[in-house]
């Protein structure tokens, strides 16, 4: 991966693209007043931000990936999908309509940012140890190279934790006018909404 200033100078001109459909996410059951909430990610960090840079609302594209993220599911050693006893989550269905993604699940932007699908997905180094040592991962230094342009919403990246799956890491502080995350549920219990506050600077 290249250096910050490196990766704010390639993804000032990287190609974007929209996206609007549905994606997935799990919380557990104890935040549903607030389901978008993305302090979460604030506080402790994640792959692609670290603890009080910045929020990111981290999505999937099936509830199976959601859930793999979260290790609500996991594949056992003889190669079957089994759960993991865990205190009750909410699976929650978000309709999105983001107007600037850089995508990442292609390979094409890999070699500008020196980068692979084995890096973005990668365990190794370990997010909390680099944490803890005031250092960035890769993937988080990419983070904040994207937020830091100004001009990216959220990133489409292969899921580390589902490998037919994809994630969609939103910047909510970067979210323009035209853009809109609602938690989708037609009985009306479940309501809340991001919708974007910034102007387009391109316009």
């Amino acid at each position: 991966m290249h250096t910050l200033e490196k990766l704010i100078a390639v993804l000032e001109r990287a190609p974007l693209v929209s996206y609007t459909g549905f994606t997935f996410r799990v919380i557990p059951d104890r935040w549903r007043i607030s389901p978008l909430s993305a302090i979460g990610s604030l506080d402790r960090g994640g792959r692609y931000n670290s603890p009080g840079a910045f929020s990111v609302l981290y999505t999937a594209d099936s509830q199976l990936t959601a859930l793999r993220e979260v290790d609500a599911l996991f594949i056992d050693r003889q190669g079957k999908l089994r759960g993991a006893p865990r205190n009750p989550d909410l699976v929650l269905t978000l309709k999105c309509a983001l107007l600037r993604v850089l995508d990442l699940t292609s390979p094409d932007m890999h070699a500008d940012l020196d980068t692979s699908r084995e890096e973005l997905i990668a365990l190794t180094p370990s997010r909390f140890l680099a944490n803890a040592r005031g250092r960035l991962t890769p993937t988080q230094r990419l983070g904040l190279a994207c937020f830091r342009t100004g001009h990216i919403s959220a990133l489409k990246v292969p899921s580390a934790a589902h490998s037919d799956g994809s994630c969609f890491a939103i910047f909510p502080e970067s979210l323009i006018v035209g853009e809109h995350i609602a938690v989708h549920d037609e009985n009306g219990i479940l309501q809340d909404e991001l919708s974007g506050r910034l102007l387009n600077p391109l316009g």
